[in-house]
């Protein structure tokens, strides 16, 4: 159950993402993910409420503390899709995504299996391939770096995230989701941004924060009953939807080696998970 509660939040945050990528191209990615995380934290919210378990503070305060990395990670991985491609941005943060969890499990006593060493080399190798593409020209070393930084605050965030338990149900997703959307305004007040996406664009930033804010309670209740690492690695296919559907409606470049690539980055996902 853990496992595919990953693996359903991975293709809701593949469609979500999709959307907010059609929105950052033409708006500015901190706007974007503002506007969007008002319908997830709304939605958040609905879904705690009904939803097992009840408040505790401790548990609030690690979704608050995810919130913080989630809300920079959002930024960055809109403004990533947006200058750059899904190819080259989306692997990166999912290779991020699922190592960084598995490294936090190492250092706190759970010992790396071959199969996860294997894994990684695989996913490594994959992403590396995934990365090339000529045609980008300076758009690769844009989405690298965007990448990176990106996969490494959404690892965090998701290490904070797994730090909380059953008891306290679904109501960290909620201090994650409103966490995140302040810093997102308050950066978009200091920098002079608009507050909030306008015109028929909104329905697309609507539709990404419903959709984040569900692939995000997948994600915490998974983390809440079972292996950090195995649901941390699940939720790391999040590219495979974003990269079709962005290949198939919104012509984005997609390569056969970089469809190779990401087979590669999804088979070391699975060598990992099997462990």
């Amino acid at each position: 159950m853990p496992i595919f509660l990953g693996l359903l939040g991975s293709l809701v945050i593949g469609t979500s993402d999709f959307f907010a990528r059609y929105v950052a191209r033409r708006n500015h990615a901190a706007t974007t993910a503002a506007t969007g995380l008002i319908f997830a934290t709304s939605a958040a919210v609905l879904v705690a409420s009904f939803g097992p378990g009840r408040f505790l503070a401790a548990d609030y305060v690690y979704g608050c503390a995810s919130g913080v990395a989630s809300g920079c990670a959002l930024g960055l991985l809109y403004r990533g899709l947006a200058v750059s491609s899904v190819a080259v941005v989306s692997p990166i943060v999912a290779v991020l995504l699922g190592a960084i969890p598995m490294f936090w499990e190492v250092i706190t006593g759970t010992p790396l299996t071959a199969g996860v060493l294997s894994g990684v080399a695989v996913a490594l190798f994959g992403l590396l391939v995934t990365t090339f593409d000529p045609a980008l020209g300076d758009r690769i070393k844009q989405g690298v770096i965007l990448g990176f930084a990106s996969g490494l605050c959404f690892g965090i965030g998701l290490v904070f995230m797994a730090q909380t338990t059953v008891e306290g149900g679904l109501w960290p997703v909620v201090g994650q989701r409103s966490t995140a959307f302040i810093i997102l305004i308050g950066f978009c007040t200091l920098r002079g941004l608009p507050r909030l996406v306008r015109g028929h664009a909104l329905r697309f930033s609507a539709a990404a924060g419903i959709l984040g804010s569900i692939g995000v309670l997948c994600y915490t209740a998974g983390f809440q009953r079972g292996s950090v690492t195995a649901v941390a690695v699940a939720a790391s296919v999040f590219p495979i939807p974003t990269a079709v559907l962005s290949a198939a409606f919104d012509n984005d470049s997609l390569r056969w080696w970089q469809i190779l690539g990401i087979g590669f980055v999804v088979t070391g996902i699975g060598l990992i998970a099997r462990g």
